[in-house]
């Protein structure tokens, strides 16, 4: 039996109706952010995390396609682009190395299995 995938291609408004295969270990988190994508920031809560980027959920607004940089409280600021959108969540890929990341997240969070 064939296994199904999904792929979420930039610029798509919705998540993978069926389950992916992610390529890294996904860690729930619960951190404060905020979008600078627009004249006045986004505010959002980073709720899980790994080394290919990171899923939010919008306080209020809607995120830009394209770049943007991401704010992290703990951590400092990401450079990511909008993978999907849906109701007040977003998924959002890194545009750092994933070396990048995991020397900056992976020392407090490990992101490797």
């Amino acid at each position: 039996m064939a296994r199904a995938t999904s792929t979420v291609i930039a610029g798509s408004q919705t998540p993978p109706a069926t389950p992916e295969r992610r390529r890294s270990l996904r860690k729930r988190v619960l951190w404060s952010g905020h979008v600078a994508a627009a004249e006045t920031p986004i505010r959002c809560a980073v709720v899980d995390v790994s080394l290919q980027g990171m899923r939010v959920r919008l306080d209020e607004g809607m995120l830009p396609l394209g770049p943007l940089a991401l704010a992290v409280s703990r951590f400092g600021t990401f450079k990511a682009e909008v993978v999907w959108i849906q109701d007040k969540m977003a998924g959002l890929r890194f545009l750092e190395s994933i070396e990048h990341v995991a020397d900056t997240i992976g020392r407090q969070l490990p992101l490797a299995a």
